[in-house]
């Protein structure tokens, strides 16, 4: 690996914590996060899991988890969510692919975009994030 290269992945683990703590970073999204605490049930290829949620978007949720408990790298994986949390005006169903996994320390932040959702489930979420744009303001990374 040369400098430049070594610099830049530096610069990618930097831009990573900044977001997992909040701090806007600068990304090509269509669609703005908004931290979302609550939690998400995922069933990927017959097994089930629960993680916390981080974010999430019109297009998709991440989620935080320990770096072995999806094993290897499931990307382009579908599977079934259901997002719970006090923030949210009802539950959100939906199928999702999981798109990105970035490690952050010990953790992985993992993207799951929704593949297959109601309007109705989306329109859950377009009030949780017309609710934070008035209050708590949305970060593009």
């Amino acid at each position: 690996m040369c400098v430049d290269d070594w610099q830049r992945a530096a610069a990618r683990g930097r831009m990573g914590h900044r977001q997992a703590i909040g701090i806007a970073v600068r990304e090509r999204r269509r669609h703005h996060r908004f931290n979302l605490h609550g939690h998400v049930r995922l069933e990927l290829g017959g097994r089930q899991f629960e993680f916390p949620a981080a974010d999430i978007s019109t297009s998709g949720i991440g989620v935080l988890l320990d770096a072995a408990v999806l094993g290897g790298k499931p990307s382009g994986a579908v599977g079934h969510c259901i997002i719970e949390s006090p923030e949210l005006s009802g539950t959100v169903d939906a199928y999702v692919s999981i798109m990105r996994m970035r490690r952050l320390g010990e953790q992985i932040l993992v993207g799951l975009r929704f593949e297959s959702i109601s309007d109705e489930q989306l329109q859950i979420i377009r009030d949780f994030e017309a609710r934070g744009r008035l209050g708590r303001g949305a970060h593009p990374g």
